[in-house]
């Protein structure tokens, strides 16, 4: 009897091995079907700067080429550079860094390359900031800057399947006087790409509620406007942002979650923000992953866009944001289509021209999703 019993206890066993091994293969091919749909799936990105997308070695060849004085002799130097404590840290590094860029053959190089990174990550829509007052101080001329972007672009959309607007970000520690004459150059060039004008850089000292009348005489042109906002500065910063600006889109904004009212009306008002992870821990915004609002503000029924901000800068890819979000603040395969479409509707392009790519990326996705079971 005993010898029976043994025997039945082994077959139990290994009936629950058997069926322990099948639930974690099924978990395993889980895992694998969406990671591929992360990668196959198109995507759109809508806070992305130029300046912290140029791979290290085209930044030193860039300063070769042009004569400029990196604190970096190698790739493996320049990557300590990205080695920063702090947001205003990273603000230096980022402008020690743009110096490498001069003329118009440059801006298409760096453009061009970043255009073919963004297809490999399967982006069909992005839109890219300059940082004009960079250049401007260099006593550049922004229309060979602007056109040299727009034609790496132009040519990365030849030869892939995407295309990108570009937008002009003013460090609005610069102050009002100098931004007026910088729009100037932004709508002078809307014809060779400029979709968009924003302020960025010091918001901790610069309040947006200054450059009001500049966002004004923005839209009244024909751009379309955002700003950085609610990224190291709370909910005033954000408030300002919308009620002095007038924006529909807000960069960052992480900050929102600290006042229920200001959730609640980004929700009803369908503004949309557009959040960096892997960039607000790397700047210290947020102290780690775990403190990151992005699950709360996506339950709160908050439009959002998950984006990339500076990926050279920040070691990361669309796709490993998509990963992030998949694995730290468990998104799910819907979550992630709500995101992309999300982008696409909030893009800064003409209405049939957003109406078509929303259709475009919808089918796509519900195809991958059916092939995959996802």
């Amino acid at each position: 009897m005993e010898v029976v019993r043994r025997a039945a206890r082994q077959s139990r066993a290994l009936v629950a091995g058997e069926n322990n091994e099948v639930i974690v293969s099924t978990q395993q091919q889980r895992i694998s079907a969406l990671d591929e749909y992360i990668v196959r799936m198109p995507k759109v990105e809508l806070h992305l700067h130029l300046e912290g997308a140029i791979r290290p070695a085209t930044l030193l060849a860039l300063a070769r080429r042009n004569g400029v004085d990196l604190p970096a002799r190698d790739e493996s130097g320049v990557a300590q550079l990205f080695n920063y404590r702090n947001f205003h840290e990273f603000l230096t590094v980022f402008m020690v860094l743009a110096r490498s860029l001069v003329t118009g053959r440059d801006f298409e190089q760096v453009a061009y390359e970043l255009g073919v990174h963004l297809a490999e990550q399967n982006v069909r829509y992005a839109e890219v900031m300059i940082s004009p007052v960079q250049y401007h101080r260099r006593a550049l001329d922004l229309d060979e800057v602007v056109q040299g972007a727009a034609t790496g672009f132009a040519r990365a959309a030849r030869e892939r399947r995407v295309h990108v607007g570009l937008v002009f970000d003013y460090g609005r520690q610069f102050g009002v006087d100098l931004a007026w004459q910088l729009l100037e150059s932004a709508i002078r060039n809307m014809k060779h790409g400029v979709v968009g004008w924003s302020i960025g850089g010091d918001e901790i000292n610069y309040p947006p509620e200054p450059f009001a009348e500049v966002f004004a005489a923005a839209r009244r042109a024909g751009l379309q406007v955002m700003a950085h906002a609610g990224e190291v500065v709370g909910p005033s910063s954000v408030w300002g942002a919308i009620e002095a600006l007038g924006v529909r889109r807000i960069g960052h904004g992480i900050r929102s979650i600290d006042d229920p009212a200001l959730v609640a009306y980004l929700r009803t008002h369908h503004i949309v923000l557009d959040v960096c992870p892997t960039s607000n821990v790397r700047t210290g915004a947020v102290p780690a992953f775990d403190a990151h609002p992005l699950r709360r503000l996506f339950d709160a029924g908050v439009l959002l866009t998950v984006n990339t901000d500076d990926p050279v800068f920040f070691g990361t890819t669309l796709c490993d944001e998509y990963r992030l979000a998949v694995q730290r603040f468990g998104f799910t395969a819907s979550d992630l289509a709500q995101v992309t479409l999300t982008g696409a509707r909030a893009a800064f392009l003409p209405e049939m021209d957003r109406a078509a790519l929303v259709r475009e990326l919808e089918e796509e996705i519900e195809r991958l999703r059916a092939e995959l079971g996802v």
